[in-house]
């Protein structure tokens, strides 16, 4: 009967340091080909080794070598300086345009309460939109059935124009062009989509509830850019052409 022996530290080392032999033979003649000696022990140490220079090797592949470009997430400085940039202007041109609308507001507030032949005739090149060379631009309709409820050089916010929207329906990209801004202008007033457009005209698109584009993406006319809010609401568009605010109606189709 075999008796139960007691492992201790010492046994345990000394089972570690125990010799072991490995040959390789060749199966049709048993000719020896390779003989390597080995101990637990040492298999362990050069196992030990073998995964921290693996661990070794890897860390210099990915500090020291454009390899690290093919990782998810590591990006490129430039092009991180780049996007920084870009965001950088974009929030400057929202600045610009979100001034330049407050501006007109505050004008347009005080040529309706003047009415003295000289505002009159301010008022009326104010809003005469065939001082704006159209070059022939047309756009589709931001909604399958836009219904105007105010027009454009109403107040308040006299450089859009307000249509009612469905509940959740999708707000269509009016041309081609590329998405340079997207966000929450306030709880109120929903989230928004500005669009650059050839012939250096820009689209705005405000009061939405969900926006299905991202910055930089390229959008065909009719594409679909977002959604208005689930419940009855409405939508308020702007269009800029050569940094000047322009009525959206005399270029929809």
């Amino acid at each position: 009967m075999k008796k139960n022996v007691k492992i201790t530290p010492k046994r345990l080392f000394r089972n570690f340091r125990h010799p072991y032999i490995l040959i390789l033979r060749r199966l049709d003649n048993l000719e020896v080909i390779f003989t390597i000696y080995l101990t637990r022990l040492k298999f362990f140490l050069f196992l030990a080794l073998f995964v921290l220079l693996l661990i070794i090797v890897t860390t210099i592949i990915i500090a020291y070598t454009p390899l690290r470009q093919y990782i998810p997430g590591y990006g490129d400085i430039k092009e991180k300086e780049m996007a920084y940039s870009l965001a950088k202007k974009t929030d400057s041109l929202v600045e610009i345009l979100n001034q330049r609308e407050v501006y007109y507001y505050n004008l347009h507030n005080l040529l309706m309460t003047m009415d003295t032949s000289y505002n009159k005739t301010l008022r009326a090149f104010f809003y005469k939109t065939e001082n704006v060379n159209l070059n022939n631009i047309k756009l589709s309709y931001p909604l399958s059935t836009p219904k105007i409820i105010k027009k454009y050089g109403e107040a308040p916010m006299p450089m859009n124009v307000r249509l009612e929207s469905k509940s959740s329906e999708i707000v269509k990209a009016m041309a081609d062009g590329t998405v340079i801004d997207t966000g929450m202008i306030s709880h109120i007033n929903g989230k928004q989509v500005i669009i650059q457009h050839n012939n250096n005209m820009i689209s705005i698109y405000k009061n939405l509830d969900k926006v299905n584009v991202g910055i930089g993406v390229q959008v065909k006319n009719n594409s679909n850019i977002g959604n208005a809010k689930p419940e009855k609401s409405f939508i308020d568009i702007s269009v800029f052409l050569d940094g000047n605010a322009v009525n959206p109606e005399i270029f929809w189709k």
